[in-house]
């Protein structure tokens, strides 16, 4: 091809008429690919946004992830912070920790007004007001002896029963106590049923089948008769047992088959265990006028004596 032809051609083209094979035109197509190469080109990318070679992914990836880790972990140890910045946490009673002001905390399940430790959290003592189960009887949060609490143990009554019996009557230990449980009823007294009777047989005594309280022992006229259980098997009576379950006084002997201490009293066959009246049946007795050993094992030879004697009983209130 001459160049005149070439040129004609290019001059064609270039007016829009004609294209000249084997020429490649900067429109188009063509044209966009070169944009895009341009966009892409290594050469013309800012190396510091996108090249590999000059980003570190220790650096730049991890250094973004400890940033955001420590934020993490600044936020956390800010709320760490608030609680250790104002000590522990509040300290409540029952939480099982032992805190500032606190005498004891055994935790909620345990904290309670009959427990060792109280819902306050101050160990239980006489006098707080409540009842310690199994070491007080009672805690009336004052100091009056005589209101039926003294010390933290109760009260008990002891009367000499109104009527009286013979031994066969009771046809056991059973039939004696059955009868001071009567007599208190009768008499509107509290706990009527748990009272005793001061007896004695082959096989047991008052020392081992009687409560032996801590607190004192009145007749029901609130006279005292003795400190406590040991004063009284001690011997140390203030005032006789001669008042009966209705504030009476009754002087009269009484059965026993009961020593003192509160044994059972020896020499005697305890009315054959309380179920005879026959001639060979003998029983002790004591005489309720009395404060020293009388008043449960009188000193007399016509001790012991035949069962079919009508004298008293003593009644003793038990739990």
């Amino acid at each position: 091809m001459s160049w005149r032809r070439w040129l004609s051609g290019f001059i064609l083209a270039g007016c829009g008429e004609t294209e000249t094979p084997g020429y490649a035109p900067t429109t188009g197509a063509a044209a966009s690919s070169t944009a895009d190469a341009s966009t892409t080109d290594p050469s013309t990318t800012d190396p510091s946004t996108t090249d590999p070679s000059t980003t570190d992914p220790n650096s730049a990836g991890d250094g973004d992830d400890s940033s955001t880790g420590a934020a993490q972990d600044t936020s956390g140890g800010a709320e760490a912070g608030t609680s250790t910045s104002t000590g522990a946490p509040t300290p409540v009673c029952g939480d099982g920790n032992l805190d500032p002001g606190e005498a004891c905390d055994d935790g909620f399940a345990e904290n309670a007004p009959d427990a060792e430790c109280l819902h306050t959290c101050v160990a239980a003592s006489c006098g707080d007001g409540y009842i310690h189960t199994g070491v007080e009887e009672c805690d009336d949060a004052n100091l009056d002896a005589s209101d039926g609490c003294d010390d933290c143990a109760r009260t008990r009554r002891v009367f000499v029963t109104s009527a009286t019996y013979q031994g066969h009557q009771f046809e056991g230990l059973w039939g004696a106590d059955q009868r001071c449980r009567s007599l208190a009823a009768q008499a509107g007294l509290p706990n009527f049923a748990g009272y005793m009777a001061w007896l004695s047989d082959s096989t047991t005594s008052p020392l081992e089948r009687m409560h032996h309280g801590r607190g004192r022992y009145e007749l029901v006229n609130g006279l005292l008769v003795a400190e406590s259980w040991d004063a009284l098997v001690a011997g140390e009576l203030v005032n006789p047992i001669s008042v009966t379950e209705k504030s009476e006084t009754h002087d009269i002997t009484v059965w026993t088959g009961t020593n003192p201490d509160g044994t059972a009293a020896v020499g005697s066959n305890h009315c054959l265990d309380w179920t005879s009246n026959d001639m060979v049946a003998t029983e002790f007795w004591g005489v309720s006028t009395e404060t020293t050993a009388d008043w449960t094992l009188a000193a007399v030879d016509l001790n012991p004596m035949n069962c079919g004697a009508q004298i008293a009983l003593y009644c003793f209130e038990q739990e």
